[in-house]
């Protein structure tokens, strides 16, 4: 409910503000919706898209077209598109697994995989990948080159160890610049510092070594997950 009063506020303000102050009224609800995002069901997320649509179609036919709006109407549809990302591959992994709904969605962890150990992220080429602990399961998306997207399972009794190693790099100090405030910046990692900390989750089988990477807090909470599912498997 929260997310639909979002959109239909902000695109409210189509009908009742000049286009300068559409733009800086609109913005600030789709901003907080796309923050939000998390929270609203996925139905809400790809509904969002067609509101400033909807709200432009109205004013047209009511005769309030002007095409200074339709700045405001792009900036806001990118903003929910670039929210919507990340969260159509998490809905697409709980949808697979029998899941629905926000609280859900939130479960699944955004990260980047490979196969084996890493010394250090610089030297390998890592892939995006979508994870979340379920039914005494850790599942887990690989990018698979000529086939796409492919959900792996590793059922956790197979799992011989899981843990988080720290990765220390050696590098170039770099001091932020103007550049930095407007474009994005390409050594932001090593912005005053003159080594890198990279985290890195490594889940263990007999057979294969698994390495994902993220920042610390994420790495510890999957690896937290796993090890307590584990308990209540020995338990049970």
């Amino acid at each position: 409910m929260t997310g639909i009063l979002l959109l239909l506020v902000g695109s409210a303000t189509r009908f009742l503000l000049s286009p300068l102050w559409f733009f800086l009224a609109c913005t600030p609800f789709y901003i907080a919706f796309t923050v939000l995002r998390k929270r609203f069901d996925y139905r809400v997320l790809v509904l969002a898209p067609f509101v400033p649509i909807v709200a432009e179609i109205i004013a047209i036919l009511s005769g309030n077209f002007r095409a200074g709006f339709l700045f405001g109407d792009v900036i806001c549809i990118i903003t929910v598109l670039l929210g919507m990302g990340d969260e159509r591959p998490k809905e697409k992994m709980t949808r697979e697994l029998g899941l629905s709904g926000p609280v859900n969605r939130r479960r699944v962890s955004s990260v980047f995989y490979t196969f084996g150990r890493v010394a250090q992220i610089e030297k390998v080429n890592m892939s995006q990948s979508y994870s979340i602990v379920h039914e005494n399961a850790f599942h887990f998306t690989v990018d698979v080159p000529g086939t796409g997207r492919v959900k792996m399972t590793v059922p956790l009794e197979e799992i011989e160890e899981v843990s988080v190693h720290m990765s220390m790099s050696p590098g170039e100090l770099y001091l932020p610049s103007l550049r930095d405030m407007f474009l994005p910046a390409k050594k932001i990692k090593m912005i005053g510092k003159p080594k890198i900390k990279d985290y890195f989750l490594l889940v263990k089988t007999s057979e294969d070594t698994y390495s994902f990477y993220e920042e610390p807090s994420t790495v510890l909470r999957i690896q937290e997950e796993i090890e307590e599912a584990k308990k209540k498997i020995s338990v049970t």
